[in-house]
């Protein structure tokens, strides 16, 4: 039995050698099953052929009925027998037989599609849409409650809970365009007859139709493998690195528009590198000089009435937070209020800030992006009823 034993437990050993050769996150997924299991199965060969049989010696004493005694064993071995006798009879026709099988395996293979990674059902779903730059704070709060209102009219969906922008925390980037919306399904035995997942996000993406919204529908935890990877949300991506804004802008659009008659792909978006809007103070140094004032002094007054300044600090319990004072937003928002910006020379002259700076406003990116220390601008693209390696191999 020790080595009949030992032997089972080799190939199931090796049968997991191929997990091995997994790489990036699939590998970090599930080289710690293939680990755990080789080393299970490593200990259990090893005590097969050592603690085993001296146990058995021990512990199985007494009558031990035959095979043939036990009427499920008859049943098997009257099946498995003549089958290993064909078998060893014709030695060259089971090999035959084996590679024709083989052989005609081959075109349903080429054919099946591959993943980068296995789907896995977990049960939630994230909806990470994306909108167009320049959007403002109350018509983000706006969309994200329009969505949300047609998500949860989906008799499936249990609740929604969505975000626009950043959390409070300095390790989430995300802009203002930039929504999550964590989806939890009731149990599947309250679902209506026949729907499934796959059904569930079709039915959505039928549903939640926004103008300006590219809508995105993935699992949580591989959405936030794929962002820890490779920082971008959807299944699949393209970046565009260079040192021109303008020319990775135009390279980006163009690519979201030839990736949106590939087949299979639901949505593609290019992440808009214009768009953003900004009010540029140019100080006029000639003209602050005539006023006995310097660049610090009018840079100063701009940063502490627009930008605010902490002057003070309030504390409420064991937490702290700083008083800031700067003018109110609709004088901030006008570029006809920050004109007649009063200010006060130290030689007691009043002046405004239009004599000593041109304000305008201007466009510009609304956000940067670099990595390897070069510019970047990324597309995103959803890939529904494909398998993604056909649909990349096709882009």
């Amino acid at each position: 039995v020790g080595p009949a034993l030992f032997f089972s437990l080799v190939i199931i050993t090796l049968s997991f050698v191929p997990v091995f050769t997994l790489q990036a996150q699939e590998g970090r997924l599930f080289s710690p099953l293939a680990f755990t299991k080789t080393y299970a199965m490593a200990a259990a060969a090893g005590l097969s052929v050592t603690l085993i049989p001296v146990l058995m010696g021990y512990l199985i004493r007494g009558r031990i009925p035959s095979e043939q005694s036990n009427p499920l064993n008859r049943f098997l071995i009257a099946i498995y027998r003549p089958l290993l006798n064909a078998v060893l009879q014709g030695p060259k026709r089971t090999l035959a037989v084996a590679t024709v099988l083989l052989l005609l395996s081959l075109w349903p293979l080429q054919h099946i599609g591959g993943e980068f990674m296995p789907k896995l059902d977990e049960g939630d779903l994230l909806y990470m849409p994306t909108a167009l730059p320049g959007l403002s704070a109350g018509k983000a709060a706006e969309l994200l409650q329009q969505t949300d209102r047609l998500i949860k009219t989906v008799p499936e969906v249990a609740s929604v809970y969505g975000k626009a922008g950043r959390a409070e925390t300095a390790t989430d980037p995300a802009p203002m365009e930039m929504f999550e919306t964590t989806i939890q399904f009731k149990p599947k035995d309250q679902w209506r007859p026949g729907m499934t997942q796959d059904r569930l996000v079709e039915e959505l993406d039928r549903i939640v139709k926004v103008p300006g919204l590219a809508n995105i529908w993935v699992p949580p935890i591989r959405n936030r493998i794929d962002m820890l990877a490779t920082g971008i949300k959807s299944p699949v991506g393209v970046k565009v690195a260079g040192t021109d804004l303008a020319t990775i802008d135009r390279l980006t659009g163009e690519i979201e528009r030839a990736l949106k008659d590939v087949p299979g792909v639901s949505s593609a978006l290019a992440e808009r590198l214009t768009g953003g809007r900004y009010v540029d103070v140019n100080i006029r140094r000639d003209a602050a000089a005539r006023f006995g004032m310097n660049i610090a002094d009018v840079q100063s007054l701009i940063s502490s009435a627009v930008g605010g300044e902490n002057i003070g600090e309030t504390v409420e319990g064991l937490q702290r937070f700083p008083i800031n004072m700067r003018y109110p937003r609709e004088i901030r928002d006008s570029l006809e209020k920050l004109r007649v910006l009063p200010i006060i020379t130290e030689r007691g002259q009043r002046l405004v800030l239009s004599d000593v700076a041109d304000i305008r406003i201007t466009d510009g990116p609304p956000m940067l992006r670099s990595e390897n220390a070069r510019l970047s601008g990324w597309v995103y693209v959803d890939i529904r009823g494909r398998d993604l390696k056909s649909a990349v191999q096709d882009m």
